[in-house]
């Protein structure tokens, strides 16, 4: 089984804890994982895991877009705190056509009810929301909880 964790702009100082988080626990699971983020999240998540302990795989946002099809991925997880991460978590979604959590999150209560807005209208991904920016702990708690949900059944 093969994951995607979509992320965008690492503006949001919760990302790439996040990021890292999320892919230690997905390769728990057993999935086979592979982060896909612009140049500058990818330079960050190299940084935090120099030897890829956590990270096994990661690929460029725009260059995997060129190249995705449906059933490519078993899950998708997009990391949501901006405009441009819904609309790339929209897009990833509607062309791989599999499971999916938009794991939205922002320092503004209000930008999340409109991030999970935009992707409640667009996907049928569970959400998982929270206020958090710098303290990724509000968000990883509810990340845990819904991928109780996405185990793999043996």
């Amino acid at each position: 089984m093969k994951a995607m964790i979509l992320l965008g702009c690492p503006e949001a100082p919760a990302q790439t804890p996040l990021a890292v988080y999320a892919s230690y626990k997905l390769n728990q699971m057993g999935y086979e994982t592979t982060i896909v983020s612009n140049p500058a999240a990818g330079k960050l998540l190299d940084v935090c895991d120099p030897e890829h302990v956590y990270i096994k795989n990661r690929e460029d946002i725009d260059r995997t877009l060129e190249d995705l099809e449906e059933g490519d991925y078993d899950l998708l997880l997009g990391l949501v705190h901006k405009d441009a991460a819904a609309t790339f978590f929209v897009t990833y979604y509607h062309i791989l056509q599999t499971k999916a959590i938009a794991l939205i999150f922002s320092r503004d209560g209000a930008e999340v009810e409109e991030f999970v807005d935009m992707v409640a209208s667009s996907t049928d991904a569970e959400i998982v929301a929270a206020k958090a920016y710098h303290n990724p702990t509000p968000i990883r708690v509810k990340l845990d909880k819904a991928l109780k949900n996405f185990e793999i059944e043996e």
